[in-house]
C-alpha cells in the first residue's frame, strides 16, 4: 500500500518550492525593472539595495506567497489549461503590485514611478508563468515516458464513455487506467482495449487493494448507495474518488456548495452573484447617473428647445419596457420621430431590416431632422440616466426590450431579463451593429451576463463614448 502520508509530504515540499521559485523570480524582476529606468540615479547597479529595497522584498515575499497560495497557484495540475494558469498569475501581479504600492505609501518607502512599477508586474508575471510552463512540459513529458503516473480504477456505464476516451487518449495528464468496471455494454465494448470487469461489489473490493490511486465513478444513472460505499471504502485505504456526471456539464460556473443548516445543497445561478461588485455597480451608477443630469442640465435645455422648434409634439418619448425579471417600467429617451409614429409602424412592417420581434428600418420616415442627429450621436438616450438614478436602469446592461417583444421571445432569449437593463450594451458599441441580427445581438446580451464583472462595464463606457462620436447609429 501506498503511503498518503508520504505523498502529502513530498507534494507539500513540492508546493513550498514552486512557491519559492515564484518568489525569486518576482525580486529578480524588481530589481530589473528598478534598473532600466533609473541606471543613472545610482553609480553602480548594486547601489539599489539599500534599505528601502531590502525591505521591499521582504514584502515582495510575504504578498507572492500569501497570493501564490491563496490562488492555488503552487498546486500541480495535472489538465488544467494554461489560459486559466495564465489569467490567474495576471491577478497574482495585479494584487502584488497593488499591495506592494500601498505598502510603499504606508511606510513611506521609496516611491518609483508608474512605469516602474507597470514594467515589474509585466516581467514579474510573465517571469513566472514561463517558468511554470516550462515546469508542466517537462512534468509532461516525464508522464509520457510511463512515470509520475496514478493508477486508476474507472466505473462507469455508457454516460462516461466520453471522459474514459479522453483520459486514455492524454497519456501526458498521467492517469493509467489499470482496470474499467461497467455494466455488460462497456465490458464488451472496452474489453479489448482496458482490463474489463463486470460492476460487482466483489470486484470493485478485489481492485482497490492492488495499488490503484484514484476510484473514478462516472456512470449516468448512479446510484446514491453505491457512491456513499465506494467513497467510505476509498476513505479507508487512503484512495482518492472522484466523481463525474454528464450533469455537471450543465452546471454553470456561478454553482456553489451552499448550506441549510448542516445539509449541503448545490446552489446553480445565471446571472452574476458578487454581491459586492453589484452594490458598487449600483453605486457607479446613481454616482454617474446624478452626475450626468446635474452637468448636462443646461446642455438637456437646449436640445430640448431644438427639438420643440423641429417638429410638434413633447420633448420626452416615454414607453413601458420590460425590465430585471419581466418588471414593466416607464423609459424616458428624447423623442426622435413624429407623435404618431406608432401608428404608421403598422404600415412600415413589411420593410422591417431586423429578424425576430424588433423593428429597425434604415430611412425611417418616422424619424424627425433633429431626431436622425440625436439617434446617430446617442444622445436621444441620455434622459435614461433618470431612470439609471431611479434604479429601474443601469448604466451598462442589456437594452430594456417592448413587452410585446418579450412575449415572442424563446425560451433561452428570456435570459436577458435576468441582468437589470442598461443605456448601452455590448451590442451598442459593436462596430457592425447596424447590421447584427436579432439572434446574435440576443447571445451578446447573454455573453455580457455570463463573463460580467465591473472590468467589462468600464471597457464597454469606454467604447460607448468613441461610438457617440462616431455617430454611425440608426
Amino acid at each position: 500500500m501506498v503511503s498518503t502520508q508520504g505523498l502529502s509530504n513530498r507534494g507539500r515540499f513540492v508546493r513550498a518550492a514552486q512557491t519559492a521559485g515564484v518568489v525569486i523570480l518576482t525580486i529578480i524582476s524588481y530589481f530589473v525593472s528598478i534598473a532600466i529606468f533609473y541606471k543613472d540615479s545610482y553609480a553602480s547597479v548594486f547601489d539599489i539595495i539599500n534599505r528601502d529595497f531590502v525591505i521591499s522584498i521582504v514584502f515582495i515575499a510575504l504578498y507572492w506567497s500569501a497570493l501564490d497560495t491563496w490562488l492555488k497557484l503552487n498546486e500541480i495540475y495535472r489538465s488544467r489549461a494554461y489560459g486559466y494558469i495564465l489569467l490567474y498569475h495576471i491577478a497574482e501581479g495585479v494584487l502584488g503590485v497593488m499591495c506592494l504600492t500601498f505598502t510603499f505609501l504606508l511606510l513611506g518607502l521609496t516611491m518609483y514611478g508608474r512605469a516602474t512599477m507597470l514594467t515589474f508586474g509585466g516581467l514579474s508575471t510573465m517571469s513566472v508563468f514561463l517558468s511554470r510552463m516550462v515546469f508542466y512540459a517537462l512534468l509532461r513529458n516525464y508522464r509520457k515516458r510511463g512515470f509520475n503516473t496514478k493508477n486508476v480504477v474507472f466505473i462507469c456505464d455508457k454516460g462516461g464513455e466520453r471522459l474514459l476516451r479522453l483520459l486514455n487518449k492524454r497519456f501526458e495528464w498521467g492517469y493509467r487506467i489499470i482496470a474499467v468496471v461497467g455494466d455488460k455494454y462497456i465490458v464488451d465494448k472496452y474489453e479489448n482495449r482496458f482490463n474489463c470487469y463486470p460492476s460487482s461489489e466483489a470486484n470493485i473490493e478485489s481492485l482497490l487493494t492492488q495499488g490503484v490511486d484514484e476510484v473514478i465513478y462516472a456512470q449516468a444513472y448512479d446510484s446514491s448507495k453505491e457512491i456513499i460505499w465506494l467513497i467510505d471504502r476509498c476513505n479507508e485505504i487512503g484512495v482518492t474518488f472522484r466523481l463525474y456526471s454528464p450533469f455537471f456539464n450543465r452546471l454553470s460556473t456561478n454553482t456553489q456548495l451552499r448550506y441549510f443548516d448542516t445539509n449541503a445543497v448545490i446552489t446553480i445561478t445565471n446571472t452574476p452573484n458578487n454581491y459586492v461588485g453589484l452594490l458598487l455597480k449600483r453605486l457607479g451608477d446613481i454616482l454617474f447617473s446624478s452626475s450626468v443630469i446635474l452637468l448636462g442640465f443646461p446642455f438637456f435645455l437646449i436640445i430640448a428647445l431644438v427639438i420643440k422648434l423641429d417638429s410638434k409634439g413633447p420633448i420626452f418619448f416615454k414607453q413601458e419596457r420590460s425590465g430585471l425579471r419581466g418588471k414593466v417600467f416607464r423609459v424616458f429617451k428624447f423623442r426622435t420621430m413624429v407623435v404618431n409614429a406608432e401608428e404608421l409602424k403598422a404600415k412600415l412592417m413589411s420593410q422591417n431590416e431586423m429578424t425576430g420581434p424588433v423593428f429597425k428600418m434604415t430611412n425611417d420616415p418616422r424619424i424627425t431632422r433633429v431626431g436622425r442627429f440625436l439617434r446617430k450621436s446617442g444622445i436621444d438616450e441620455f434622459p435614461q440616466f433618470i431612470n439609471v438614478f431611479l434604479g429601474d436602469m443601469s448604466i451598462v446592461g442589456p437594452r430594456p426590450p417592448l413587452p410585446s417583444e418579450v412575449a415572442q421571445y424563446e425560451r433561452w432569449q428570456l435570459r436577458r431579463l435576468a441582468m437589470k437593463p442598461g443605456i448601452t450594451c455590448l451590442w451598442q458599441v459593436a462596430r457592425e451593429r447596424n447590421t447584427i441580427t436579432f439572434e446574435e445581438w440576443m447571445r451578446m446580451d447573454m455573453e455580457y451576463i455570463d463573463n460580467w464583472s465591473l472590468s467589462l462595464d468600464i471597457v464597454i463606457i469606454i467604447k460607448t463614448i468613441r461610438t457617440v462620436f462616431r455617430a454611425d447609429g440608426k
